[in-house]
């Protein structure tokens, strides 16, 4: 039980995160906000690590640690957070969070490619409903465009374009994590990662939008946003020492449908709930967790 409550504070924590994000790109630049989001996330997440593991569990014992370390910060948080935080940007929560969190699929299919892993009936099933459900997500009335966003088709085309960029880096580096932490703590790992990750934002934001700023209003919600990710890491990483795996990966998968309901309570308006966005949710998450179990 203490294991499943774990998985779902970390899912929720995950997805308020996501709104909170959103929330503080109306006064800010997205790479910029992406730079300091990951910034202060790193420095959260590497002081609550060394209270509950010592500063030992945090050198890498070879060579192919310190390489599999280096390749989750850059791709599964450098780059993939740009890209994600680019579609929650341009498309709204509720919408960027079921395709980019579709990434299960991507890593059960990179294994079966690489890996010469099975390509189970379950894997099958599950990659129909969640293309089943993207096309619906897709087909869906838009998210209504806010202050100095545009509402052309080209805005969200680049929006849907990067939660799937998203969702293809997460399921590729997922493996770059499970090897780092063979060496590493897992609470370690991810410190490591999100410091690296910090670096390749910091470059990403230098480069995209040497100009931009991050509003005092702005950096409040960066620092709670901060704050939800704190909170959902550990969660997350102590979840898996209480209970099985593929339980907490299930109890995660959820966070597209809980968009649902937290969109509509918080920003109803700007998200534009419809029933073929909900129903659409629910059949990603249904496809993520068939391929998971």
């Amino acid at each position: 039980m203490t294991g499943v409550l774990f998985a779902a504070i970390a899912a929720l924590s995950w997805t308020v995160f996501n709104f909170t994000l959103k929330t503080a790109f109306r006064d800010a630049s997205v790479f910029k906000a992406t730079a300091v989001a990951t910034g202060l996330n790193a420095l959260f997440v590497t002081v609550v690590s060394l209270l509950i593991i010592p500063p030992a569990e945090f050198v890498p014992k070879n060579a192919d640690t310190i390489l599999y370390l280096g390749l989750a910060g850059v791709f599964h948080v450098g780059l993939a957070r740009a890209f994600f935080y680019t579609a929650i940007h341009r498309l709204g929560p509720c919408r960027a969070t079921p395709f980019a969190m579709s990434y299960p699929i991507v890593t059960a299919l990179t294994a079966a490619w690489f890996l010469g892993e099975p390509v189970t009936a379950a894997i099958i099933g599950g990659l129909v409903l969640l293309l089943g459900g993207i096309a619906l997500i897709v087909q869906a009335d838009p998210a209504r465009p806010e202050t100095g966003q545009s509402a052309a088709p080209s805005w969200r085309i680049v929006g849907w374009a990067c939660a799937a960029t998203t969702a293809l880096l997460w399921g590729i580096a997922a493996t770059f994590f499970k090897k780092a932490a063979l060496g590493v703590h897992p609470l370690a790992v991810t410190s490591i990662a999100l410091w690296v990750g910090f670096g390749v934002s910091f470059l990403i934001s230098r480069w995209m939008d040497p100009e931009g700023r991050v509003s005092g209003n702005a950096r409040r919600w960066l620092l709670l946003s901060a704050a939800l990710q704190t909170i959902a890491v550990p969660c997350y990483v102590l979840a898996f020492t209480h209970t099985l795996a593929v339980r907490v990966s299930a109890i995660v998968s959820i966070q597209p449908f809980l968009a649902i309901p937290i969109g509509w309570l918080i920003m109803r308006e700007a998200e534009n709930i419809t029933s073929r966005l909900a129903v659409g949710a629910a059949l990603v998450v249904g496809g993520t967790i068939l391929v998971i179990l």
